[in-house]
């Protein structure tokens, strides 16, 4: 049992954490006033719950973390429109979202606050008939350095939803389904020699819903029902072993898809050299271009990379100054001299950062000059500052056009 935050750092195994783990759980995080990330994990799966000053932020996690935003956003916010520049992918994604919109008009406050505490029925409906979970408290701001007040769940309506979908539960258990994940998709066959026993036409409607494609959760979004409301149709079948259940793939976040459409749309993504000694520079580099939408060439031997930047011709080229067999300013006046690269912006990304090496960058030709460390937003504006500029090349730029909405971002099979 849980008697305090300390308690909770390290990885704890409970038999079953049911309801009254969930509650006790939350009454505890409450009264510390507890920031930071509640990891609930069950074999491959994982469950998150973030809290700022003992509410909650917003509850993620599971297999389907896509599915359920969808669903939320669609029961509550139905022509929401998804703006993505700017967005990040990793932690909290959903919340992104809901910053935006509400900073752009695009929902208010009530939705914002229905969609956080379906996703959050959801996600406590999946914890309950789960045992053995694992959980771990991570303390920390950096995982919801900023929140909106208003959106935050207290103690109290956190009880509220834990109590009505334990209820739900409960139901789902009365009706002989706990073997049975509301993720999975339930796939209705008849066998050639039962036909005789059911009405044809009933049954093929029901078979085009439950077709195995579409889990019960976007069942029962489909049909605005609660899931064991619509489950309940399967009851009958279930128990004469016509139903089978499928495991079937998340789809797509926002940020995938429009990444994909981007990358559809413009295929040309620009290419930027990485040119630095150093392994963990290149790698960071890598990942802050990769996830603003540029291909990246690493270069971390400068005498063999002058080859490598005449076969692939980057768009940008990011340059350290202290390097083996030579420097930064050599190869960039070299650079200079060829006709390939008399035009190709060059950035040197260095942690030598005084007036004279500012003014000897400039005299070898070099475009810009960003110190160590860099942050992701600096590389990125500097990269923008020069390639859209020229043109519309980079897949950050995106047209009004181009924004998605929770109509185009259909559930699979609808």
């Amino acid at each position: 049992m849980i008697k305090g935050l300390r308690g909770m750092r390290v990885k704890m195994c409970t038999t079953a954490i049911g309801y009254k783990m969930l509650s006790h759980t939350l009454t505890v995080l409450s009264q510390k006033q507890a920031t930071g990330k509640l990891l609930l994990e069950q074999g491959e799966q994982q469950w998150q719950l973030y809290f700022f000053r003992g509410s909650l932020v917003y509850a993620t996690g599971g297999w389907h973390r896509a599915r359920r935003w969808y669903r939320a956003v669609g029961q509550h916010c139905r022509n929401f429109q998804v703006d993505l520049r700017g967005l990040d992918a990793g932690e909290l994604w959903e919340y992104q979202l809901l910053q935006q919109g509400i900073a752009k008009n695009e929902m208010n406050l009530e939705q914002a606050k229905a969609i956080v505490q379906t996703s959050l029925s959801e996600v406590l409906f999946s914890l309950m008939g789960q045992s053995n979970l694992r959980r771990e408290w991570r303390p920390s701001k950096k995982y919801v350095s900023h929140v909106i007040p208003y959106l935050l769940v207290s103690l109290t309506e956190l009880q509220q939803v834990l109590y009505s979908t334990q209820q739900m539960w409960q139901k789902w258990k009365a009706m002989s389904l706990w073997l049975v994940e509301p993720e999975q998709a339930p796939l209705l066959r008849l066998p050639p020699e039962l036909k005789n026993r059911f009405s044809s036409n009933s049954f093929l409607t029901l078979a085009n819903v439950f077709n195995g494609e579409n889990t019960l959760w976007d069942i029962a979004f489909k049909k605005k029902q609660c899931v064991t409301v619509a489950t309940r149709a399967l009851q009958n079948y279930i128990k004469q072993g016509l139903v089978n259940f499928r495991t079937v793939p998340d789809l797509p976040s926002p940020i995938e898809q429009w990444r994909l459409a981007a990358a559809i749309a413009k295929p040309g993504r620009p290419l930027i050299a990485c040119i630095d000694d150093s392994p963990t520079v290149c790698e960071f580099l890598e990942q802050v271009l990769l996830d603003g939408g540029y291909r990246v060439l690493k270069i971390q031997d400068p005498m063999q990379g002058v080859s490598l930047l005449a076969k692939h011709n980057p768009a940008l080229i990011f340059m350290d100054v202290l390097m083996p067999k030579t420097t930064g300013f050599a190869l960039c006046s070299f650079l200079r001299k060829t006709s390939a690269f008399r035009e190709t912006p060059i950035v040197f990304l260095t942690g030598k950062d005084s007036i004279v090496d500012r003014t000897r960058a400039k005299l070898t030709g070099g475009s810009d000059f960003l110190s160590k460390p860099a942050s992701p937003e600096k590389i990125l504006q500097v990269v923008d500052k020069y390639l859209k500029a020229k043109s519309d090349r980079s897949p950050l730029a995106v047209r009004h056009n181009d924004l998605l909405n929770s109509h185009q971002l259909a559930l699979a099979n609808s």
